[in-house]
């Protein structure tokens, strides 16, 4: 009995150390497990946080344009001058200038044959006979308006006829002598100052117009 006693005593303390041997070894394992499990975590956390600062998405690459900032300088005001005029710069397209033509200033004479039509000059002038009085006229070239004389009578020279624009009727172109011919000696001073300031102090172009009191050569 004590013989087996002693053997149950002996089986119990082997049991008991290897017990003790595998609690030991696991706890080693457990140290080991615990040793090499920790980066694996920090991995799996650095895995799962949201990183706080993102990569920017790769672009062009563009150079930096580097701004300088200039101080602004203070400088005098200039002494104010006056502008002179601004000057057009030459363009290849000719400048067409239009100008009106002018027209010469119309002689008297001019004025008065410019109141004639169908003229036709007697050379040498032609005597013609009036029977009845019948006016004589003048054409007044600085107003435009035609004058009685007074009345002729008798034989009158005649040097031209036409007809007058304004009325058409025939007439016959006579000389006369102010205050001389066809016994016309004291004619109106209205009429002949009016001679006087159109430039006649002589003799002007007077007319008579054409009628059965007039008779040809």
């Amino acid at each position: 009995m004590f013989i087996k006693s002693d053997y149950h005593d002996a089986n119990r303390c082997s049991h008991s150390n290897r017990v003790i041997l595998r609690l030991v070894w696991f706890a080693c394992v457990l140290m080991a497990l615990a040793g090499c499990g920790q980066p694996l975590q920090l991995d799996a956390a650095q895995r799962t946080r949201t990183p706080l600062i993102t990569q920017p998405a790769a672009t062009t690459s563009i150079p930096d344009r580097t701004v300088v900032a200039v101080a602004p300088t203070h400088t005098p005001p200039a002494p104010t001058q006056e502008r002179s005029p601004t000057v057009a710069p030459a363009t290849s397209t000719p400048t067409v200038r239009i100008v009106p033509a002018t027209t010469a200033p119309q002689t008297n004479e001019a004025r008065w044959r410019a109141q004639q039509r169908d003229r036709q000059v007697l050379d040498p002038p032609q005597i013609y006979r009036v029977v009845r009085r019948t006016p004589l006229f003048w054409f007044d070239p600085a107003t435009g308006q035609i004058l009685e004389i007074g009345t002729v009578l008798g034989d009158i020279p005649v040097q031209a006829r036409f007809r007058l624009r304004s009325t058409g009727e025939a007439a016959l172109e006579v000389p006369y002598r102010i205050n001389n011919d066809f016994g016309l000696t004291s004619i109106s001073e209205a009429v002949r100052a009016r001679m006087e300031a159109a430039g006649y102090t002589v003799s002007v172009e007077a007319f008579i117009v054409e009628s059965d009191a007039v008779q040809a050569p």
